[in-house]
């Protein structure tokens, strides 16, 4: 009966360390993709749109943490379900921004500039965001803030730094290994989230009991569509930049979040807020951008906002 149970301790160890490898890979694999789309015109014209870049951040990283962290002060929720809202909250650049931006019959290189931007971005304000709200809010961490930037800097921006040189170096690789990587970020992504929910699942239980009964679900929902119109509130003149950025805003990256949440929360039952709150996001996000979809628009209004055809490596 012992051996037993010490043979059970060690699989849920060794799946454990599996589900971090495995949210690492994800994130690694992405952004190493996103830098094979950027060329250097991308990357120079991202630099001089001051406005624009303006507009991503304002979104991004100000208005929609600090509605998050509103709603953590105005309503009382347990622990673990505030800091994954914060953690989410704080959280730009989803990896799957460009898929639903050409869902919703915008511009996907846009988004790839748009997601690449706010994830450079996000290396620095992440750590810094979580501590301070959290520490306004009073909640606990267990890591240093070098610790916590560290990993992130190494998970975020030398991918997307080592894409970007590889397609400047041999672009011909860069078509067919942009899709093998976004297939094994989009596989390794649903494994980790699958292990979150077996490897705890009485937590997985109560997480989503919690949930429903503190009414934390209509609670995300209403982020999201919060997120949305922030996003469309600051995006800009023409609708096409408005529909880019509200679903921008909207998507979270839940694989910081969750990389966040193992490495700084490792006790905490957050990771099972953010898989729930994961799938919220995706449905009303979707909803969204087919509403869109069957409500394109028209010629005149997305002139102001096309991207230039893309550009040679040398460009």
């Amino acid at each position: 009966m012992q051996v037993a149970t010490d043979l059970v301790d060690a699989l849920v160890t060794v799946l454990t360390s599996v589900q971090g490898i495995l949210v690492t890979i994800s994130l690694v694999s992405m952004l190493t993709a996103f830098g094979m789309q950027l060329t250097r015109g991308d990357v120079r014209r991202t630099t001089r749109e001051y406005n624009l870049v303006a507009r991503w951040i304002l979104a991004n990283l100000l208005a929609v943490p600090l509605f998050a962290a509103l709603l953590g002060a105005v309503i009382g929720l347990p622990d673990s379900i505030l800091v994954a809202l914060l953690l989410v909250a704080v959280a730009p650049g989803a990896p799957f921004i460009p898929q639903l931006a050409t869902m919703a019959g915008g511009n996907s290189h846009e988004a790839i500039r748009l997601t690449a931007a706010l994830t450079v971005v996000a290396t620095v304000t992440v750590p810094l965001l979580v501590f301070v709200t959290l520490e306004l809010l009073q909640v606990g961490i267990g890591v240093s803030l070098v610790r916590l930037l560290l990993p992130l800097l190494l998970a975020l921006v030398v991918p997307l730094v080592a894409g970007a040189a590889l397609r400047d170096r041999r672009p011909d690789l860069a078509a067919p290994a942009t899709r093998g990587l976004i297939a094994l970020s989009n596989v390794t992504l649903l494994l980790a989230l699958v292990l979150v929910v077996l490897l705890n699942p009485g937590t997985a239980r109560r997480a989503l009991a919690i949930l429903y009964g503190t009414g934390a679900l209509l609670l995300m929902a209403l982020f999201v569509l919060a997120s949305i119109a922030i996003g469309w509130l600051t995006g800009g003149p023409t609708p096409q930049n408005r529909r880019i950025l509200a679903l921008g805003t909207a998507a979270r990256n839940v694989n910081i979040a969750l990389f966040i949440a193992t490495v700084a929360f490792p006790d905490s039952t957050a990771e099972d807020s953010i898989v729930a709150f994961a799938f919220i996001m995706f449905a009303v996000s979707l909803l969204v951008a087919w509403y869109w979809r069957h409500h394109p628009l028209t010629e005149e209004s997305t002139q102001g906002s096309e991207s230039p055809k893309r550009q040679s490596p040398e460009s």
